[in-house]
Formats: structure tokens, C-alpha cells, sequence
């Protein structure tokens, strides 16, 4: 089992330090958009309160990257978008809140795509990010930035949001452990909105109990040592049909799911006819972006007054006007378009939770994308990710192996119910059968 690493630092200030020169050593990944200017102060102020014994909780100078959606302080608040890059938050958002007061230090701002629009992370403030893993591919998105921050050593933890698969993505192409929890909007505070319906906010991590750490924080919860699921009383669901076709990544897929079968674990192949219809369905952020995101705008400091003046600026990436000029179409959430999207969330929702119900298992599980990327471009990563997206339901993805040239594989894991604390069982048991140590 892995041990975490979002354990307080003996010394702060040679911690901020450290991560802070690997920031400078990998500024061609372009994960970060901004440092926090006052890091090494707080890095002291959290030293000098260790010397006399009073310290704040249980990430206690720990550093954290942060994906330049969700709110700190009077920060800078942009998007990855030159249209945005003079917007300040008023406060931070809920979930900074939370860490802040558990003793963590907000070390810089994660480069994403803009807008979270894509999943690979390219903006005009920021430009591609890229795979620190190897350079010439994509990080993933919409937040890569914080992936490849936290797989290059910037961090061992960074925050993220996931509308359609934007933790996971970037989480399986770099090798992480990405948990996209179940659908709460009221931890949304203080977080740029893409589709209200679908929005999370997640931790991006190397461990399974490092993922339950931030997720309990987050939560407002006390943080507990999580327990693995047995593997010999568990029932996974395997969905071959979101297999992909990339012959690589197959190979590495059928092999960890035969560790889990040696490991004891019970494997059910599952078929779910409704995932036919999930590409054919409205794209929900199309109505919810423009009525969300105006409404954001105006609680922010600084900035344009609507998507429409940010347009006209032209100050975006080219590749977004289309998408944009669509969204502004959109002037309300209940039109027969949204209904229909809106019922197919609770249909896929019940579809899983019957499937489950039927064939007995604990979780469904799946490779994470469909594919490896092979360049900055984009890659489409199947229908896979929007499962959770789609349904509310939690997610989590973990590396389950390697392709010969290098680039991991994410295993995603998905259960019936809106109880992560279950899911992060199942997925330590997991862990424990790739990643022994």
C-alpha cells in the first residue's frame, strides 16, 4: 500500500522552498499561471508556530496547487482567459476555506483550459500544458495544470474540477489518483461555473489516501484513516464495451484486471445498453454556461460584465468563437433541449444503480479514457468519464500500469451510491494489488 505524502513538513520553509524552485526548473510544462507572492512568509509564520507547538491541523504547511477557477482570496481569478486575467476574487472559495483552516498554504495558480471547455489544458494566458511525463503530449483537461504540477514535483496536491471527466483525464494521463466525488452543488462556492447541473471539485493526488485526506477536509469532515475493502468479498462490474481500441493500453488493462482476479476480487462482465445514447444527448453546458457564468461574473472584481463583452474583446483563444457564439444563444435553462438532458441524467443514473442492483457487484470499473494521447492535441477519451458525470455519482481513477513507451494507464471505479467513503475503499483495495509498496 502506498504511503501518503500530504503529511505536514518538518520544516516549512524548506518545503515552500523546494517546490517553489520546482516551479522555476519546469516552467515549459506551463501547469502554473501564478506563485503566491507571500508563500515563504507563511512558509516562516507556519515555522515559527511549529517551534512553539501550535499547529494548525493536519496539513500544516503543506503545499497545494490550485486550478485558476476556484477562488483565493483576492486573487487572481482567470480561467486560463486573457479576457479574464484582470478579475479578482472577493474571498476564497469554500473548499480553500477548509484547507486553509486544516493548516495547508495555496502555493500557485494551475494553468487549465480555458473555460474548462476541453479535455487537454491549452489557454490563451497560459498556452498547452504539457505531459511532465513526456513533454511532447498532453497533460489532459480541463485541468492539466494541476496534474502535470503535481506529477512533476511542484506539489503532491493539487485541486481540480470535473464537468465531464476534467480531474480524471488529466489524472490518468500523468499517473494519478483523481476522485471526482458526487454531484453536491453546495460545494461549489466560490468556483467558476461550466454546467451547474454536472460541476465538482476534486482532489488530484498520488494516493488513494491522500485523495480521502483533502476529500474529508474539503468536505468538513474529520479526517480518518481510510480501510481497504476486502478483495475477496468484492463484486466488480468490468464494462468492456468502454474498453477503447488502443491495442497498448489494452494489453495493460487485461492484465490488471487479471491481478485483481488473483487478488481474489470477483470480475462481472456488465452490459449497460444505455451508454449507446450518451454521445447523442445535449451537452448540457451549452444552455447552462452563458446564465451561470454571467451571474459569476458580476460577484467578481475587475472583470467584464458578460460573456458577450468578453467575446467582443476577442481576448480568447480562436478555436473557443464558435462554442461561444453558440453558448450565447442560450438564455435561460428550461428549454426542451435541457429538459431532455436533465431526464437522461436521472435515466442514466437509475440505469446504473439497477445494473449494480442486478448484478450484484460493489462497482463498475472501466479504463479511464479510451486511449493514450500521442500529441498536444486532443484526444477523444470515449464516453467513459461522462458515467459520473452524467449520473451524479462518484468517481475515482488510479493508475493501474504502464505502456511500453511509458505513459500510464488510469483504472476508474464507480458505485451505486453517493458514498465516497465506500468508493475509496474499494479503490485503496485496488491500489494495494498495482502498487504493493
Amino acid at each position: 500500500m502506498r504511503a501518503m505524502r500530504l503529511i505536514p513538513p518538518l520544516d516549512c520553509r524548506e518545503e515552500i522552498a523546494r517546490r517553489l524552485q520546482t516551479i522555476t526548473d519546469h516552467q515549459k510544462l506551463n501547469a502554473i499561471i501564478g506563485v503566491n507572492p507571500d508563500a515563504m512568509a507563511l512558509a516562516e509564520c507556519y515555522q515559527q508556530r511549529r517551534r512553539s507547538g501550535a499547529v494548525i491541523g493536519p496539513l500544516h504547511g503543506v503545499p497545494l496547487i490550485v486550478k485558476d477557477n476556484i477562488a483565493c482570496g483576492e486573487w487572481p481569478l482567470t480561467l486560463g482567459c486573457k479576457g479574464l486575467a484582470s478579475v479578482k476574487a472577493i474571498s476564497d472559495a469554500r473548499v480553500i476555506q477548509r484547507l486553509r483552516a486544516a493548516g495547508a498554504i495555496i502555493l500557485a495558480r494551475a494553468n487549465m483550459s480555458e473555460f474548462a471547455f476541453d479535455v487537454r489544458s491549452r489557454s490563451s494566458l497560459g498556452g498547452d500544458v504539457r505531459n511532465p511525463l513526456q513533454p511532447q503530449v498532453t497533460a489532459g483537461g480541463s485541468s492539466g495544470g494541476s496534474a502535470a504540477a503535481v506529477a512533476a514535483g511542484m506539489a503532491d496536491g493539487a485541486l481540480g474540477t470535473d464537468t465531464g471527466g476534467s480531474i480524471r483525464i488529466p489524472c490518468s494521463y500523468t499517473g494519478l489518483v483523481g476522485l471526482r466525488p458526487a454531484f453536491r452543488r453546495d460545494m461549489l462556492e466560490g468556483v467558476a461555473p461550466l454546467a451547474l447541473s454536472k460541476d465538482t471539485v476534486g482532489p488530484m493526488v498520488h494516493t488513494v489516501r491522500d485523495a480521502a485526506l483533502l476529500h474529508a477536509i474539503m468536505h468538513g469532515e474529520q479526517p480518518t484513516q481510510p480501510e481497504a475493502a476486502s478483495l475477496h468479498s468484492l463484486r466488480l462490474g468490468v464494462i468492456n464495451t468502454l474498453e477503447g481500441e488502443d491495442p497498448a493500453q489494452l494489453s495493460v488493462w487485461h492484465h490488471a484486471l487479471n491481478q485483481l482476479r488473483l487478488a481474489g476480487a470477483t470480475l462481472v462482465d456488465v452490459d449497460l445498453p444505455i451508454l449507446a445514447k450518451v454521445k447523442s444527448q445535449p451537452c448540457l453546458s451549452l444552455y447552462e454556461f452563458q446564465v451561470a457564468f454571467n451571474g459569476w461574473l458580476v460577484q467578481q472584481q475587475n472583470g467584464p460584465n458578460s460573456l458577450r463583452e468578453i467575446i467582443a474583446s476577442g481576448e480568447y483563444l480562436p478555436e473557443f468563437h464558435t462554442l461561444l457564439e453558440q453558448m450565447l444563444t442560450s438564455h435561460s435553462l428550461k428549454t426542451p433541449q435541457w429538459l431532455n438532458g436533465r431526464r437522461f441524467q436521472r435515466g442514466l443514473f437509475q440505469a446504473l444503480t439497477q445494473a449494480a442492483d442486478h448484478y450484484r457487484i460493489d462497482a463498475f470499473v472501466y479504463p479511464t479514457v479510451g486511449s493514450q494521447p500521442i500529441s498536444l492535441d486532443k484526444m477523444p477519451p470515449g464516453c467513459a468519464p461522462e458515467l459520473a458525470a452524467i449520473s451524479g455519482l462518484p468517481a475515482i481513477t488510479l493508475p493501474c500500469g504502464k505502456v511500453e513507451r511509458g505513459l500510464p494507464v488510469g483504472m476508474e471505479l464507480l458505485t451505486k451510491t453517493r458514498d465516497e467513503h465506500f468508493l475509496l475503499a474499494v479503490a485503496l483495495a485496488c491500489e494495494s494489488v498495482f502498487h504493493p509498496d
